[in-house]
């Protein structure tokens, strides 16, 4: 399955300008391909451990983070953030800190089944409102040896990657998903579009 090029129609013309707050390349293509209007903003949130949560509850409060403390021009109204973990045998996996934590990682993932979670949260500064969600899609990495691990990781940038993978980069590793395809990469666009809507219903 491949992210597909089509570009939404618009969802409704009274929504502002969108505010994302994440430097992530995926998740910037990924609203452009819905066809909705957007800035990249920074963030002064730093993510910390947030000890034994589930795994999509980790998510959404690094999200509410993301939001609440985007740096936004004055007079701006709605801000997304969103924030992606890898579940697997009760573990959280974010981003790796190092290439050995990365291939430690991928060596964990190897041939098993794990759950992806990506935590969204669109916060109207003018309602003083959050509207919270989550995806969550199941994904199935191939088995891989410690070679193909370490030629794997020579190809792509773990440091950005819940997981240390990309889904749509590099040699495929991935055997199947069920689930969100966008959610894997970082912003489940089904979710997102969703919300939106109902910011624009409530609003209207």
């Amino acid at each position: 399955m491949i992210l597909s090029k089509t570009k939404f129609p618009p969802l409704n013309n009274r929504i502002p300008n969108l505010y994302l707050a994440s430097q992530s390349l995926r998740r910037a293509q990924i609203l452009r391909r819905m066809n909705v209007p957007f800035r990249v903003v920074r963030s002064a949130y730093r993510e910390k451990r947030l000890g034994r949560n589930r795994p999509e509850l980790v998510a959404i409060r690094h999200a509410c983070g993301k939001a609440l403390q985007a740096i936004v021009p004055k007079g701006a109204r709605l801000i997304v953030g969103a924030d992606t973990v890898v579940w697997c045998r009760g573990r959280i996996f974010g981003k790796p800190l190092s290439h050995q934590a990365a291939h430690q990682m991928l060596f964990t993932l190897s041939g098993r089944v794990h759950r992806v979670y990506t935590g969204v949260v669109l916060w109207d500064r003018a309602e003083k409102r959050l509207r919270i969600g989550a995806a969550e899609s199941r994904v199935k990495i191939k088995r891989l040896s410690p070679k193909l691990i370490k030629e794997y990781l020579a190809r792509i940038n773990p440091f950005d990657k819940a997981g240390s993978y990309a889904i749509q980069l590099g040699p495929k590793i991935v055997e199947r998903i069920e689930g969100s395809y966008t959610n894997v990469m970082g912003l489940p666009r089904e979710l997102v579009r969703a919300m939106l809507k109902d910011w624009c219903r409530e609003t209207s």
